[in-house]
């Protein structure tokens, strides 16, 4: 008797992002602008900005789909670790160099490197996981798990 296999389904589960330093940057934010008000009206430079890709996670019958603006970057400065229910992204967005002679009067472009993870709501293969890098948009699809359906047994 062969066993009938179906895509996995488990309850929804929230993306979650953990990031230690929102409270710091925002305690930062909030200093900056009452002592030096200046900086909110852009002549100043932001040290601590945000750096974290805009991300989307889309689900299909078959796979998950994670989309990240990431504009700038190449693919040699992203890494990404999955496992059966989260997704990490890690990189770097290296700065420009100061030309000699130049200086800058507004610098809101952001650099330095960033970590996120995300929950999945599904379980997926860790090891049929594809990326693809375009455009400044880094996307991940990641099959869903099968699982086989359980059988009721009836006791005798």
């Amino acid at each position: 008797m062969a066993r009938e296999k179906t895509i996995a389904r488990t309850t929804e589960r929230p993306i979650e992002s953990y990031d230690p330093w929102s409270s710091f940057r925002d305690v930062e934010r909030m200093f900056r602008d009452w002592v030096l008000p200046s900086s909110r009206w852009g002549t100043g430079i932001d040290t601590l900005a945000e750096v974290k890709p805009l991300v989307d996670l889309r689900e299909t019958d078959k796979e998950l789909i994670l989309s990240a603006q990431m504009p700038g970057m190449t693919k040699d400065d992203i890494e990404i670790d999955v496992t059966a229910d989260s997704v990490s992204i890690c990189g770097e967005h290296k700065t420009e160099e100061e030309r000699p002679g130049e200086k800058y009067h507004v610098r809101q472009q952001t650099y330095g490197s960033f970590s996120a993870s995300y929950s999945l709501p599904v379980d997926v293969k860790p090891d049929q996981v594809s990326a693809s890098y375009k455009d400044g948009i880094l996307e991940i699809t990641m099959p869903k798990a099968e699982v086989t359906v359980a059988k009721k047994v009836k006791v005798v």
